[in-house]
């Protein structure tokens, strides 16, 4: 009973201190290393934002992706930057990009957040 709790504890400390942001429809969590089999992609651009045109875009850091899912390897100065949202600073890291639904339950579809 003791080592479940201790169990439980220790996964909603993990959860309460990871470092995770969100800008727009786009959140970053910060994770420990990148996958094995990761791609580095030649781009810094994240999203592409479908209803503005406009991109979330990682400002001194590397985009990695593995299938549909993409990792950022930020370096100093590293940031989050889109057009019409605040810069979010980043500390050096991985991170992993996950990008936000939205569930309709009348159409029961869960179509991308568009920014």
């Amino acid at each position: 009973m003791i080592n479940s709790l201790k169990r439980t504890l220790r996964k909603i400390r993990g959860v309460f201190l990871s470092k995770i942001y969100r800008q727009g429809d786009v959140l970053v969590k910060k994770i420990k290393k990148l996958p094995k089999r990761v791609k580095k992609l030649e781009t810094d651009v994240i999203v592409m934002g479908e209803a503005t045109g406009h991109a979330h875009r990682i400002q001194n850091g590397s985009i990695y992706s593995w299938g549909s899912q993409m990792y950022l390897e930020v370096y100093s100065g590293g940031a989050l930057v889109h057009e019409e949202h605040s810069p979010i600073e980043l500390e050096p890291g991985i991170y992993e990009v996950t990008r936000q639904r939205e569930f309709d339950p009348i159409t029961k579809r869960d179509p991308w957040v568009i920014d």
